[in-house]
């Protein structure tokens, strides 16, 4: 099956970014590399070959990439993801899947840091946390939005500001 080099992905290529809520060592990311390169050469949607690249960034970001213009990820190949890295997740001690229930933030040490919803909030509201704060939005849909900085930016840039508005939670 095709892996392409997560580069050589056209920017109309969708993604998915799993954060991890601790930085990987180098064992958890030895053992990631080989079980996705033994995952995604056989990952079909309707026993069709998808063309697909993977990338950890920062030892924190699963980035897994499909280019669906031959072919696009389906409901049943996207479980089968999902179902491969929760065991992968067992395997190595990590937390990924459910991750967009956690907030991912560059702290004052240039840090990248993972806290739960209620807790950003409350890093807004005593003002920890700004309009100014890189947050990093795992919820963008293809590689272009990745290329063309919509993924690690300012709080104010972000859908996160709407949800944690800074103003409105420092005066609550």
């Amino acid at each position: 099956m095709s892996v392409i080099d997560f580069n050589a992905l056209p920017d109309s290529a969708r993604i998915w970014i799993y954060g991890m809520n601790v930085p990987l060592h180098s064992e958890q990311v030895a053992d990631i590399t080989a079980r996705m390169n033994l995952f995604l050469p056989q990952w079909t949607a309707h026993k069709r070959e998808l063309s697909t690249a993977w990338n950890l960034t920062y030892n924190r970001f699963l980035m897994i990439g499909v280019d669906e213009s031959s072919m696009t990820a389906s409901g049943c190949s996207l479980d089968k993801l999902i179902k491969y890295l929760q065991a992968l997740e067992q395997r190595i001690g990590v937390e990924m899947v459910n991750s967009a229930s956690k907030v991912f933030y560059r702290g004052h040490s240039d840090s990248i840091e993972c806290v739960s919803r209620p807790v950003f909030k409350s890093l807004v509201k005593n003002g920890t946390v700004d309009e100014e704060t890189v947050v990093f939005n795992n919820v963008i849909q293809s590689v272009g939005e990745l290329r063309t900085g919509k993924w690690e930016l300012p709080m104010r840039t972000s859908w996160h500001f709407k949800a944690f508005p800074v103003g409105v939670l420092a005066s609550e």
